[in-house]
This record gives C-alpha cells, sequence and structure tokens, in this order.
C-alpha cells in the first residue's frame, strides 16, 4: 500500500514540476516581490540564485516572525524544509506550524502562499505536526545550505533550539524500510494540495 502511494507521489511530484514549467513559459512573472509564505498564491519561474534565496528565506524565518509562542522547557518543531532529489533537480517544501507552505525547484519555477488555500493549511499543519515525532530520528546542524545528492532526501525541522536535520535514501523510502517513510507521506499530501490549488 505504502509503495503504491509512494510511486503516485513520485508521479505528483513531476506533473508538478512539468505544470508549473509550463506556467512559467507563458506567464513568466517577476519573483522579486516573493516574501516568505504571506503574498498570493502564485506560481512563478526562478533562477538558481533565486531559488537559493527563496530556500534560504525559509531557514531564517523564526517562530516568533510567525506569531507562534514556543515553550521554554521544551524541543518544538514549527516548520519543516523537505529537499529531495529527483532526476537532475531538486524539490523543496516549505511549510510551517501556521499552514503556510510553499514549493520551489532548483530548475526553475514553484509555487508560494499555498496556506492561503484551507486544504493546504491543514495539510501543512498536519505534516509539520507529524514533524514533532521525527526529532529523535535527525541530528542538530548548523549548516542548511547543503543540498541532497542522487537518491537522497533531507528534513530540515526547524525548532526553538535550532535546527535538526534527518537524512534518507529514496530507495529506503520505496522499500518501506525507512524510518522516514510517514513523514515523507505527509510531505507529500502537502505537495498534492499545492498541485491542486496551482491547477485551479
Amino acid at each position: 500500500m505504502k509503495t503504491a502511494y509512494i510511486s503516485l507521489a513520485i508521479i505528483v511530484v513531476i506533473v508538478l514540476i512539468v505544470y508549473i514549467a509550463r506556467s512559467a513559459s507563458k506567464n513568466s512573472p517577476d519573483a522579486k516581490g516573493a516574501q516568505g509564505d504571506t503574498v498570493k498564491t502564485q506560481t512563478h519561474t526562478t533562477e538558481m540564485n533565486k531559488f537559493q534565496d527563496l530556500r534560504s528565506m525559509a531557514f531564517s524565518i523564526t517562530a516568533e516572525e510567525l506569531g507562534i509562542v514556543m515553550p521554554l522547557d521544551k524541543t518544538v518543531v514549527y516548520g519543516v524544509i523537505m529537499d529531495w532529489e529527483i532526476g537532475d533537480g531538486i524539490v523543496t517544501l516549505v511549510s510551517y506550524k501556521t499552514g503556510d507552505a510553499s514549493l520551489y525547484l532548483n530548475s526553475g519555477g514553484g509555487i508560494i502562499g499555498g496556506g492561503q488555500h484551507a486544504n493546504v493549511n491543514a495539510a501543512a499543519r498536519q505534516y509539520v505536526e507529524k514533524a514533532q515525532s521525527f526529532l529523535a530520528n535527525a541530528d542538530k546542524t548548523t549548516t542548511t545550505t547543503n543540498l541532497p545528492a542522487k537518491n537522497e532526501l533531507y528534513f530540515y525541522l526547524l525548532t526553538n533550539d535550532g535546527v535538526f536535520l534527518g537524512k534518507e535514501e529514496i530507495n529506503n523510502i520505496e522499500n518501506n524500510s525507512s524510518p522516514w517513510i510517514d513523514l515523507f507521506t505527509e510531505g507529500n499530501i502537502v505537495i498534492t494540495e499545492l498541485r491542486n490549488i496551482s491547477s485551479e
């Protein structure tokens, strides 16, 4: 069952990339106005340096800036940044505890501000909530610029005690042997909902 869902998730991502690429070639709006997840939902084009800028911005957003009150006695996940190597590119899914969600492609294109839609917002909230139980599987890191190599998947967990990183191989996801499979599945639900709003 999970293997079938994972295969479907990969197909959904590929379809989304193709859709974004086609939309970008038709519309080519400027991405300079993108300021995190607070702008109107839009499919946009990005150059490689814009991808890096948007991704860096996602890491720099604090819980306080999102209006989230964090406890002092517990490490709490308030955001998840999933980097997924697919083919010759990287898909980066950004989700926060507030329900804000965006998707960036290093090859160009993406979706910003998906959290304004109820279906995306609910999926993103559930995804970040699920990430809390994966903290024990991740290691604290001070480096957030690394991207996954071929057949790799990274989960960066943003917390009130810094950033934690979990790494996995796609093969382990596909054969159901990964401890990260449930979080990957939740992330793909967010991607599916983003795809749904991008095709409206």
